[in-house]
C-alpha cells in the first residue's frame, strides 16, 4: 500500500514537471535518458576522526576550553535500482552510521566534565521511485525527482564512569518518513554517472524510548513535516549502470 502510494506520487509529480519543463524548452520528457530494463548500483562511505590532547587541552571558540578526547564518525551506504520504464526506476537504499565520542575532559561556562562517552548507531532503509527528465534531448545530463519511503532504527548511549560503574542514559530510536529529493545526474562514461541531490520535502513520525540510571524511564514521540532545502543534507554519489 505504502509502496504503491509512493509510486503514484512520484509519477504525478514527474508528469507535471515534464510538461512545464517542455513548455519552457528545458527538455523533452519523452526523450530516453536511461532505457527500460537497465539496472544501477551505487556505494558510498565516509569516515572522520578527531583527536584533541595537550597539557591544557584545546580551546574552541573561546567558550569551550580544556577539551581532551576523540571523535570518530563512520557511515556506509548502498543503493540499487531497476528501470521499469524508460527514465523511471524503482529501487532500494540501505545505510549504516556509527558515531563515537570520548571526552576525557572539557570545561564549559565554569563547569568541568570528565570521562563522558557517547555512542550512536543507526540503520536506515528506503524504498525509492525516481523519474528522470533529460535536458536538451540529450543522454548526458538530466534532472530527476525521487520519492523515498524510509524507515530507520538505532540507539543512542550517553554515559560516564563513576565509582558505581557506568551511569547515563540508553535511548532506542526509530522513525518512518516520506521524502522528496530533486537532483541532477551527469554521465561521465557510458556506464558511470555522478549524482547530486538535496532534500526538499519530508514528513513522518519518530519515537524515542529512554532508559536512565538515575531517573524514571521516559519516551518522546515526534510527528513532523519539513519543507526546507538543507545544504547540510546535500548528497553526492557515484552510480554504475549495467
Amino acid at each position: 500500500m505504502k509502496k504503491g502510494l509512493l509510486v503514484v506520487l512520484c509519477l504525478i509529480f514527474a508528469s507535471l514537471s515534464g510538461v512545464y519543463a517542455q513548455e519552457r524548452g528545458m527538455g523533452n520528457p519523452k526523450a530516453v535518458f536511461i532505457e527500460k530494463g537497465t539496472r544501477s548500483a551505487g556505494l558510498s562511505m565516509g569516515w572522520n576522526s578527531w583527536d584533541a590532547n595537550g597539557e591544557d587541552g584545546v580551546n574552541l571558540l573561546g567558550i569551550i576550553t580544556g577539551v581532551e578526547g576523540s571523535v570518530n564518525l563512520f557511515d556506509v551506504g548502498a543503493s540499487g535500482a531497476w528501470f521499469v520504464k524508460d527514465n523511471l526506476s524503482l529501487g532500494l537504499r540501505v545505510g549504516f552510521s556509527d558515531a563515537r565520542v570520548d571526552v576525557d575532559s572539557i570545561r564549559f561556562l565554569g563547569n568541568d566534565e570528565r570521562d563522558r562517552h557517547l555512542i550512536r548507531e543507526v540503520l536506515k532503509g528506503s524504498v525509492t521511485c525516481r523519474q528522470y527528465l533529460p535536458l536538451f534531448d540529450g543522454r548526458i545530463i538530466a534532472l530527476f525527482f525521487e520519492g523515498r519511503l524510509t524507515g530507520q532504527t538505532g540507539f543512542y548511549k550517553n554515559y560516564n564512569r563513576t565509582t558505581q560503574g557506568k551511569e547515563g542514559t540508553y535511548t532506542r530510536m526509530g522513525s518512518v518518513s516520506l521524502g522528496f529529493y530533486p537532483g541532477v545526474s551527469v554521465f561521465a562514461t557510458d556506464r558511470i554517472s555522478f549524482e547530486f541531490s538535496l532534500p526538499l520535502l519530508e514528513g513522518g513520525y519518530a519515537w524515542n524510548d529512554e532508559d536512565s540510571s538515575d531517573r524514571a524511564d521516559a519516551s518522546l514521540n515526534h510527528a513532523f513535516v519539513r519543507f526546507k532545502p538543507a545544504l547540510t543534507g546535500f548528497n553526492m554519489g557515484l552510480v554504475f549502470h549495467f
